[in-house]
């Protein structure tokens, strides 16, 4: 074999040794109904307790399974389903909260992305209080690094309830996510000023109130003062 056939199957070789291996991972689904912050109306009564949603989202690229993802929003419970297709309906309790998301998933590769998290509220069949939605914590944002004015900064968020209903909000800050303090008590406005450390990692959140007495909590979120 000629020295120049030797070095040809030799560099094919050490290409084929060296490429790495691609791992596809899914795009996040696009959801579409029922729709985020507003009551259910893709529902369909079965008896005075329980009714029949119809959750749709988009396909997601290089998806070849998805698992929906539905939370009782008052007790924390799941129901969780797996799906070939991207619609599904579902039997829930009525006069409850629900959020839901859906998750892509692509088999050969075992990859995943988690769609955005929308929340409903399935109408009873009695008129009654609905609780608010949990306040979405505008800024800072999750995992963000912030600047500080004059060692000051002002945090906002923003909740949405069914009745029009809410009047105050309590804040919580600490640097702990487990043992947060209550900074601020039955405050009217959706957002405060506060003094902050610099080079501090900081958790807050903010629980909702309605006129009801109702209450939601939002999610906890971390965020960094810089220098």
């Amino acid at each position: 074999m000629k020295l120049e056939n030797l070095f040809l199957i030799f560099t094919l070789f050490l290409a084929i040794a060296c490429e790495k291996e691609v791992i596809i991972t899914p795009d996040p689904p696009l959801l579409i109904g029922p729709e985020n912050n507003n009551s259910c109306t893709s529902e369909t009564i079965i008896t005075s307790q329980k009714s029949q949603v119809n959750f749709s989202w988009q396909a997601a690229l290089n998806a070849d399974e998805y698992e929906l993802v539905i939370r009782d929003i008052q007790t924390n419970s799941d129901i969780q389903l797996n799906t070939f297709r991207t619609f599904n309906p579902v039997v829930l309790d009525r006069g409850k909260q629900y959020s839901w998301w859906v998750i892509s998933m692509y088999n050969a590769d075992q990859t995943f992305s988690k769609s955005r998290i929308w929340t409903f509220y399935l109408e009873g069949p009695q008129k009654s209080s609905h609780f608010p939605f949990p306040a979405n914590l505008l800024n800072p944002k999750s995992n963000e690094q912030i600047s500080l004015n004059n060692g000051k900064y002002i945090f906002i968020w923003e909740s949405t309830d069914l009745d029009e209903d809410i009047i105050e909000y309590d804040f919580y800050l600490g640097t702990d996510p487990v043992e947060l303090t209550l900074l601020a008590e039955r405050i009217s406005l959706n957002s405060i000023e506060l003094s902050l450390n610099p080079n501090q990692f900081y958790y807050w959140k903010v629980i909702t109130r309605d006129s009801e007495g109702n209450v939601s909590s939002s999610t906890v979120n971390g965020f960094k003062t810089s220098f």
